[in-house]
């Protein structure tokens, strides 16, 4: 009885009748080597031409001066209801919080946040509008610039309210 081979033998034998099948004289195939046309030789320069910068879309520039002008509006509304607040302040300084003095304050400062809301508003409008102008891709170049005006209103109001809370009744 002849030994049982393994199945490793089995596998190598054949395998390597197919190895010896690609082996053959040079001459049949091309070369590896790099070629004369795949060497780099002379200078690469590039033409770029200047992007034509994209067009506002007119419909999304027709609402700017209407958000401006109530950003404007409530801004100095704002402006003209502080000498009111810091007299309601001044008056209600050491005021009980059942005084109507310190009621008076606090609708005082209720009413200049009332503003600031509105320019906030404002600004969130003038948020969408850039969101959606910079995903048309289109120019938003004059909506950041009121964008950034009205933000410094906003900032502005934020900086006087906290001035303003810290000298309120307590």
């Amino acid at each position: 009885m002849k030994p049982l081979r393994s199945s490793a033998q089995f596998v190598a034998l054949p395998a390597a009748l197919a190895l010896s099948a690609c082996v053959g004289s040079g001459d049949k195939y091309p070369s590896l080597a790099v070629r004369d046309a795949e060497r780099a030789s002379g200078a690469f320069t590039p033409v770029v031409e200047a992007p034509t910068p994209p067009v506002a879309d007119p419909a999304l520039l027709a609402g700017l001066p209407a958000i401006e002008a109530r950003a404007q509006s409530s801004y100095d509304a704002f402006q003209s209801a502080i000498p009111a607040a810091e007299t309601a302040l001044s008056a209600a300084r050491g005021a009980n919080q059942s005084s109507n003095r310190w009621a008076a304050a606090q609708i005082a400062l209720a009413e200049l946040d009332s503003q600031r809301s509105q320019t906030a508003i404002a600004l969130t409008d003038l948020d969408l509008i850039y969101a959606e102008a910079s995903s048309e891709l289109t120019m938003v170049q004059e909506i950041a610039e009121l964008r950034a005006k009205v933000a410094s209103f906003v900032r502005a109001q934020d900086q006087i309210m906290s001035a303003l809370l810290e000298k309120g009744p307590r």
